[in-house]
């Protein structure tokens, strides 16, 4: 099939590298030029554009199959300091899925889109619990609102020919460079942190969400997925650990916005998925 995924940092690289071995034509994009070279060693196709180009977005979609959707966005260096750009965060996101079901005419044949949102779109499930999927959204702030808009933009394009799923992802982590979880908690205890440190863990392996996708395309999936594996302790209780393992000092969690609690990842393990780290032993293995 042809696969075009929109978005190659970190889990649409692997994506292509492991679609592309199983024998599809993938097509990637980036936003830099001068990640065009590495991108051509694992997809058959690079595209430099932003999602929100329409002219460039029409030529990406012709002739595909499959469009995978793993943005990431809305980062600026300013003053020396890595930040967040609410206008380029929100084009990122729902200005790509805009451009997307606009141009969806140059793509005919196009049978499914798979978007990797955020369990950030839940906000705080408006104190619900259990949390699953027909669960309604309850954003905290304009940067979970950005999910859930693009969630409904790219819903709304789902059709008789055409299926749409949104994989809800857990925080990911993995191999490489300030990816594992070891990182995470000894940059968290740098500064307060101001997420709700009681409200669920939800994170996932990078490969777990490869795979996700990877049984998403073979079986075709629709509707909303979470997707985050089976640790079930709190974000303070599972930094806690990681901290006291490797000798880190305590992280101050100052809980600003409450989060989701009891989430569900069932559904898509009822499809007969299974996760390649469950219990978040092997962040720093390739799992695929």
């Amino acid at each position: 099939m042809n696969i075009a995924i929109i978005g190659a940092a970190y889990t649409g690289l692997k994506a292509a590298k492991i679609l592309t071995a199983q024998g599809h034509t993938v097509t990637v994009t980036t936003t830099q030029e001068k990640r065009v070279a590495p991108l051509k060693e694992v997809a058959d196709n690079v595209i430099v554009m932003v999602g929100s180009d329409r002219e460039k977005m029409r030529a990406l979609l012709t002739g595909q199959d499959i469009v995978l959707m793993t943005v990431a966005g809305g980062m600026v260096e300013r003053d020396g300091k890595t930040v967040m750009d609410p206008e380029l965060y929100r084009d990122a996101y729902l200005g790509t899925a805009q451009s997307l079901v606009e141009s969806l005419d140059a793509a005919p044949n196009l049978k499914q889109i798979i978007f990797t949102s955020s369990l950030n779109a839940y906000g705080d499930a408006g104190g619900v619990t259990p949390v699953v999927e027909d669960t309604p959204s309850h954003p905290q702030g304009p940067f979970q609102s950005v999910y859930v808009e693009t969630e409904d933009v790219l819903l709304g394009a789902q059709s008789e020919t055409l299926n749409v799923a949104i994989y809800r992802t857990g925080t990911i982590y993995g191999p490489g460079v300030m990816r594992g979880l070891n990182d995470s908690a000894k940059g968290m205890t740098m500064q307060p942190i101001p997420f709700d440190g009681d409200s669920d863990v939800m994170i996932v392996h990078r490969d777990d969400v490869v795979g996700a996708l990877v049984f998403g395309i073979k079986h075709n999936v629709s509707g909303r997925y979470n997707v985050f594996n089976d640790t079930t302790d709190s974000k303070k209780e599972f930094f806690a650990k990681v901290c006291d393992r490797e000798g880190y000092g305590a992280i101050e969690w100052l809980n600003l916005s409450p989060g989701p609690r009891q989430v569900s990842n069932q559904k898509l393990k009822d499809l007969g998925f299974r996760y390649l780290d469950p219990f978040s032993e092997r962040d720093g293995d390739e799992l695929l």
